[in-house]
């Protein structure tokens, strides 16, 4: 029983690897999240996109929405941080956002973005069913919500304000 049966063995462990990793890229999660790259991010009962209010460079503006252009202030960089969770950077004023911790309203506005990627916003983006996303902050576990005149975080209810679009764009075709 000597080469022929640890051959035999070391075959058979082999092909039980092989097995099991073609059965774990089957049974991968076909409903991720998106790919760290340069997004616009669409909400879908406004059907307008996430920037700063008036473009402003101002720590503390109120994240907004706003009739969709090719413009840097409209579009986002998706990093990864820990996780399935990503960090948010505006292209044009190189901030992220947070919830505003003394606003009862949970309110979203820009803040500048650590280079500590511990003190960044992290956000979870998950893949809905109907191709939409849910965005939540990973500190609150609230959802980013729209409305007509400013961006909140609120408990989950699958409302279409509540639901986002992750639209890829490159970012050497933005303007302003």
């Amino acid at each position: 029983m000597g080469a022929p049966f640890s051959l035999m063995k070391t075959t058979s462990i082999l092909v039980l690897a092989l097995c099991a990793a073609t059965v774990s890229s089957f049974c991968a999660d076909t409903n991720s999240g998106p790919a760290a790259g340069s997004y616009q991010i669409r909400n879908r009962k406004y059907d307008a996109l996430l920037r700063p209010e008036n473009a402003s460079n101002a720590n503390g503006a109120r994240i907004v929405l706003y009739p969709a252009e090719p413009w840097k202030c409209m579009t986002w960089k998706l990093q990864p941080a820990a996780g399935s969770a990503f960090h948010l950077q505006n292209y044009f004023t190189s901030k992220t956002f947070a919830v505003k911790s003394d606003d009862l309203q949970m309110a979203v506005v820009q803040v500048p973005f650590d280079r500590d990627t511990a003190k960044r916003p992290a956000w979870t983006i998950t893949k809905l069913t109907d191709g939409f996303y849910r965005i939540t902050d990973v500190k609150t576990g609230q959802a980013l919500t729209g409305s007509k005149t400013a961006v909140t975080l609120a408990p989950w209810q699958e409302k279409p304000e509540q639901q986002w679009e992750l639209m890829e764009i490159d970012p050497a075709k933005l303007t302003m």
